[in-house]
Parts: structure tokens; sequence; C-alpha cells
């Protein structure tokens, strides 16, 4: 077996001087001997220390730069190496005089660093000075200490002879196996790293290993760095007898990482979409087209499956957009549609049923991550600079709780904007090595667990720096609450109410009002648009399927809770919210004890009625808990 190498670029070793290449060589071993001791004794560390003691040998020690130290990096550790070329000034000149022969030179040139620099090559350049090649390398992956790693993969050899079957257990203790010729290079890098090796065990596929010239039926195969003993050159295949014995050279395959993924995607966006990165993603855009489907874990498991020949694991989800994202769609805009993770908490089977057609102004609007059990974990959108100008804009109840990015409008930056649930258009898929779970609530705030939607919601009675109850109007209340990143709380069921209620109980004791004064804005609105329907004459239209039924005339804001409401069975009379006083009882109030006066009910707790939005009540604050990255826990 040879190795083939260009002639315009040197072979393995590039010195002309025989005695110059001898010592060339005799001090490659040394150093060598010296990485390995290094690295069999040297502790775990979040770089590649193999390609850091090439690095410093092969003349690139000042250009070597180590990968961030974050639990992700998005790049590998880097430098560029250095090899000494020599070749005829005037091959040289007329080389440079012909456009197609410097190219097939650089051609080679790339290929010689490819082959002879056993990591990632983004570069290659004879030009930089004379006499040199200038080879920029990368390793995306880390093995663990003790292991070299070359072409991706992590060897290790024992230097004690030993047969096949033995060799085969002691690389399986290790956890590793014997190592497979992958690359046609392998064994010349395997002949430069452990010198003083006779022979190793080592595994090739039948392509490779038909045509050998020594071959033992039903034998092993070996790499025999010295071939005298077979008849063969140095650097060869053979098959021998099961009785032989070689060192166990083994090899693992590293587990993969941010870094290398990345570099991977960007060899896939070579050839398809270009990928898209930003300090700490990678975006994929999808070949196919997808509407949205009521299974939250649809586009995740989709992406999944997308990027998993990049990833090895399932680490992928639908991108949700940030800013740094839509920027990144903006410089490579194509006239296309994006359609995105976010979409209307409000979305829902029951919501598709209406007579009338009337838009919503909510904006409850959110994505889902994954969290630790695999399963959706919705987050509340609360970035407003990412959508479009006086969106999201619903059309229709059920027919835009989607959104996606019009890319094919010739100004303006990417932004988000509703989307018909109908329409088919591709997704960004981004990685995501990692989960989110949501951490505890902030001290003081009463925490519930959603578990249709999977989130866990914070409540707190709003105080003043006595800790008393403080009142003010609907605004001034949305106003108050927005400076403790939260907005006037909702609930999602009985079982919610009844928790806003003892935190009223709560509040109760501390405060010197009665019962029947406590009363608290809740976090909905009448419609705008019902007010246009009803004309001013009703509090809701009796049809329970109307977009302005007693259930659906009022929304809830800013996320707080699902809509429709769950207001059905908690009015207080049976002619409520019937929108009185001069049809201005636009807000909601949640009732605490007597109110026998209005509405001959000895005990109103957990019950609803509309009131005016400009008159003083107490509130409870609402927001979603901390969402916690598991790589930071």
């Amino acid at each position: 077996m040879s190795q083939k190498i260009t002639a315009c670029v040197p072979s393995r070793n590039p010195l002309k001087s025989i005695a110059f290449q001898a010592l060339f060589e005799s001090k490659m071993v040394m150093n060598l001997l010296i990485i390995w001791s290094l690295l069999v004794y040297t502790n775990a560390q979040n770089f590649d220390k193999s390609f850091k003691e090439m690095c410093e040998f092969l003349d690139g020690k000042d250009s070597y730069r180590q990968r961030e130290n974050i639990s992700q990096p998005m790049e590998g550790d880097k430098c560029t190496v250095v090899f000494p070329i020599s070749f005829d000034d005037k091959v040289r000149m007329d080389q440079m005089m012909d456009s197609q022969k410097t190219c097939n030179f650089q051609n080679s040139a790339q290929r010689y660093c490819e082959d002879n620099v056993p990591f990632h090559i983004h570069g290659s350049d004879f030009e930089r000075e004379p006499g040199k090649l200038f080879c920029d390398a990368e390793a995306s992956l880390i093995c663990k200490d003790g292991w070299v790693q070359m072409f991706g993969r992590c060897y290790q050899i024992t230097r004690q002879m030993m047969n096949h079957p033995d060799a085969v257990k002691h690389c399986g203790d290790k956890k590793s196996k014997i190592a497979f010729m992958h690359r046609e290079a392998l064994p010349f890098r395997i002949n430069d790293y452990f010198s003083g090796v006779s022979q190793v065990w080592l595994n090739a596929s039948e392509a490779i290993t038909n045509d050998l010239i020594y071959n033992v039926d039903g034998g092993n195969l070996l790499l025999a760095l010295d071939g005298y003993r077979y008849g063969l050159p140095n650097i060869a295949l053979a098959r021998v007898e099961t009785n032989e014995k070689a060192m166990a050279l083994c090899e693992y395959t590293p587990p993969m990482n941010q870094a290398e993924s990345n570099h991977l995607l960007r060899r896939y966006g070579e050839i398809y979409y270009p990928t898209l990165f930003t300090e700490d993603k990678a975006y994929v855009r999808s070949f196919s087209s997808l509407q949205r489907s009521s299974d939250r874990m649809r586009d995740h498991n989709y992406c999944k499956k997308v990027l998993m020949p990049f990833l090895q694991t399932d680490s992928a989800q639908s991108a949700y957009p940030t800013p740094e994202f839509l920027e990144l769609l903006t410089k490579h805009r194509e006239p296309t549609i994006i359609r995105t993770s976010v979409y209307s908490a409000d979305s829902s089977l029951l919501n598709r049923v209406s007579s009338n057609c009337t838009t919503s102004t909510s904006k409850n609007y959110g994505f889902d991550r994954t969290n630790s059990n695999g399963s959706a974990l919705f987050t509340t959108l609360t970035s407003a600079n990412i959508w479009r100008k006086d969106e999201p804009k619903e059309q229709c109840d059920g027919a835009s709780w989607s959104t996606g990015i019009v890319l094919s409008r010739e100004k303006g930056e990417a932004r988000l904007e509703a989307m018909s649930d109908a329409r088919y258009a591709p997704i960004y898929c981004q990685t995501n090595f990692d989960t989110f779970d949501y951490g505890k609530c902030p001290d003081k705030w009463r925490p519930y667990y959603r578990k249709e939607r999977g989130q866990l919601w914070c409540h707190r009675l709003a105080v003043n720096e006595k800790y008393e109850p403080i009142q003010e109007s609907f605004d001034g209340a949305e106003k108050w609450c927005k400076l403790q990143g939260a907005a006037v709380t909702g609930f999602t069921n009985a079982e919610e109410l009844a928790l806003l209620d003892d935190i009223i109980n709560k509040g109760i004791w501390i405060t010197d009002n009665v019962k029947d004064q406590f009363r608290t804005w809740l976090g909905a609105k009448r419609r705008p648009q019902c007010d246009k329907v009803l004309k001013g004459k009703k509090g809701f239209i009796p049809e329970k399927s109307h977009a302005c039924s007693r259930l659906r005339v009022f929304e809830w804001l800013n996320g707080v809770a699902q809509n429709p409401p769950d207001f059905e069975d908690h009015w207080v009379a049976p002619s409520e919210p019937n929108n009185w006083q001069k049809n201005t009882e636009g807000c909601i109030e949640l009732l605490k004890g007597d109110e026998m006066k209005r509405w001959k009910v000895k005990d109103a707790s957990k019950m609803l009625n509309d009131n005016d939005c400009s008159q003083q009540k107490y509130f409870i604050c609402g927001k979603e808990a901390p969402i916690k990255s598991n790589s930071n826990v």
C-alpha cells in the first residue's frame, strides 16, 4: 500500500535533503513521544490536547486559538500549521502563468493538508510565504485524556503484543474497538504518531482488503508498519495467521458537540440552502413545506430527523425567532415565505367554532421549547421588536394563529406577521444541545402549574413598601405589573381561580377593608370588535357559538391565560356581563364576600362581574416562571 502524492506537492516529509529529512523525522518522533506522555498523565480539559501539541510541533503555536470556555462553543480549537515545501522556480512560474494549473496546484495543496493534518482543513495557502505551505486546521471534537485524535476518531495504542481475540477484549474493556481504516491516509498518520511500533491490529472494508499481497484465508487483518517480516513494503496491510501477535490500536468516536455539528452544517449549506449562524445557534432551512399541526411536537420531531445526520442526537427543534435570527434572514434574503414556530396560545378546536368572523387583539403568542422529559414547554413571547408594524393581525378566529416571515418583500427587515394555519411554507430548524425547565417562582409569588399548556405561572397580589394591598384603575394596574415584568393576571380553571381567591384572603388579613370592598381586577377586557357587533344594546350574544357569546365576549390580554376565558360558570348573575353603566364595563373584577346589595348573593367569592375600567380596585400580577437552561444547572 502506498500513499498517493500529487507531484507538485511534497510527500509526507517536504524537505529535500536526506540528512535534513532524517533530522526532521527524529525530531517528530521525539516530540510525539513527549506528546504521548503528556496525554497519558494530564487531566481532562475542554479542548483537544493532541491537536494543540500538533499545532505547537508544526509551527502553529502562535496561531493556536483554544475554543471558548462555555458549555457549547460554536467553534473548535484552531491553528495554522506550516509545512516547508520546495520546487523548481521555473516550474512554479510556469504554473502561475496558467490559471488552470494554478487551480490544480491549489487543489493539490488542499489535498495534502487534508491527508497530513488529520483534522478539519478550512483552507490551504502556498503564497503567504515562499517555500511554505500553510494549512488552516480546526479540531471540533474532543478526545479523552490519553487518546490521539485523527480524522474524527480517537486512538490509543497499548504497547504490548497480543493475539487478535485478546486485542478485541482489551479495546472492549476501554469501551472502544479495534481501529478501522476509514481514511486512505490513516495508516500513514498512525506511522507518524506511534513510533517504535512494528504492527497493529486493524480493521478495514472488503473493498480495501480484496487484493492483499499477504493474505491468509481465515486470518486476521493487521497494519504492518514494518513490512519486512511479510515481504511487504512498510505501512502495508496483511491478513495473518490467527496465532500472530500485534499491538492493540483502539478506537472510539468522540461525542458530537455544537462545534462539530456546525462544521457539518456549513458543508451542508454549501450544497443546499446556506446555514445561518448566531453566537450560539445554527439554523437550517427545511427542503419541504409544512403547515401548522395540532401536534405541538410535530415540527420539533421533524427537525430532529432532518438534523440527525449532522448531530448524531435528537438535539434539534423548530427555530424560534430572535432578533439575531431575523437579522440573519434579512441579510440572506430569499424571495419566499418562512413559517415560524410562534403561534397563538388561544388556538383550539373550540375557537374555530364561530358564526361570525371576529378578530382578536389578545396577542397571546409564544412558542414551544423541549423540556427535560421530552415534552413541550410553552414559552410566552415577550420580545415586541420581532413583529411587523401593526402585527399580529388575526383576520378571523382560528384562521391566523400561525406566524410567518414574508421575505419576498423588497424592502424592510424580516419581521413576524400572523399567518393562516393552513398555509404551507418551509421552516427553519435550529440546533439545540440543551433542554429547558422552569425554575422557581420569585420570592412571595405563588406558583400554579397549568397542565394543559405545560406552563408554570406565578401570581402575586400588588402591595406597597409596607406590604399593604394597593388599588389602581385597570390601566394603572397594567403599568404597575409591567414594572414587575408581569401583567394583570388570569386563570385557566376553577382550581387556579381558587388559588387567586386564597391570595385575596391573605391580602384581606393585612387590610382594614371589609370583604365586600375587596374587589380585584383580572387581566381580561371586552373585545372592541364585539362593541361594534352588539351596537351598544347588549352585554353579549346568547348564541353559544357566536364570537361575542357569553363565553367569548371577553378575552385575556398579554398571554396571562388561554382564550377563551373560563368565565361561563363564574358570572355572579345570569345577566352578566351586561355592559351596564352606559356601555363602559370593559373590564373584569373578581368578587369577594357579601354582594347582597347588587345581586342578592351572600357570598360572591370566586365570582365575576364586568365593570368600568377606570374604577380603583385591587389587582394581582401574573407572569411565567423563569425558564432555565439545563446546561447551566
